[in-house]
């Protein structure tokens, strides 16, 4: 029978953060992921609120839950593919600001964006090239995992095969990859999983309709999800199937039990 931890993504800019926390606690949930996300377009209100970031760590510490991945913002403060040198250095400075208090509770991984967009054609070299500048310098801010999402549209990372190429340039075990699999344009989710194969090291779990992504629950969408799941199995991923989607705990419980149900129902 195969089966993944249970998790979910929880906004820490969010009010319910901590009543989220509780009930998925009570739910009985294996994993979380911590987001820091909500406030990627509001600068100053993100700053104000990494003053109570102790807080939720210390609530995440002591939930018994396991502490998955750290979702660390992104846009324009946040792009460290950046061919702009500045923002480029503004976006390393803003990581490194809060890397060693949240090291200090020991997440499982960071998960990064490796870009903003829209990224124009001509432009895509130097920014693939700028993102591996700041890998190689997050490396030696951290001795935790550096998933870098896979990511729609025109993002850095839009494909398994590019996802496979910066990943594998860094010569490094501590870079992986988070695979977001509503994220897949150009390719089948199955297929990307597939070819990623050990680089992935944490999920993001939502469905979409190969138009845009959309963070529809699993199954609303047209993600084929035995085969999704068969391919985690098949690369022997063993790691956590963490839900980015917004609707309500119990909801997603009853998609993970429903989704593995069916899946070890068909290969047994």
């Amino acid at each position: 029978m195969y089966k993944l931890r249970l998790g979910k993504s929880i906004s820490f800019f969010k009010d319910d953060f901590y009543s989220q926390l509780e009930k998925v606690k009570a739910l009985g949930y294996d994993a979380l992921d911590f987001d820091l996300c909500a406030k990627w377009t509001k600068r100053e209100e993100e700053i104000e609120g990494y003053k109570a970031i102790k807080d939720g760590l210390e609530a995440v510490k002591s939930s018994g839950l396991y502490f998955n991945g750290v979702h660390i913002s992104f846009g324009h403060h946040w792009d460290f593919s950046s061919a702009d040198e500045n923002k480029r250095a503004e976006a390393m400075e803003n990581i490194a600001g809060i890397l060693p208090l949240i090291d200090s509770y020991g997440p499982h991984c960071y998960v990064i964006h490796g870009s903003y967009e829209p990224i124009p054609v001509e432009n895509r070299a130097a920014q693939i090239a700028a993102l591996k500048r700041s890998l190689g310098e997050m490396l030696k801010l951290t001795k935790t995992t550096i998933a870098v999402e896979i990511l729609p549209r025109t993002c850095l990372l839009n494909t398994a095969a590019e996802a496979i190429e910066i990943v594998d340039s860094m010569n490094s075990e501590q870079i992986k990859v988070c695979v977001d699999v509503n994220h897949f344009l150009q390719e089948k989710s199955e297929d990307g999983v597939l070819a990623l194969g050990d680089r992935i090291v944490t999920t993001h779990i939502s469905d979409h309709d190969y138009v845009n992504e959309r963070h529809f629950m699993p199954g609303d969408g047209s993600i084929d999800w035995m085969a999704l799941i068969g391919s985690l199995e098949k690369i022997g991923y063993n790691g956590v199937f963490n839900y980015e989607v917004s609707a309500t705990p119990e909801a997603i419980k009853a998609n993970y039990d429903s989704l593995f149900e069916k899946y070890n129902s068909m290969n047994s």
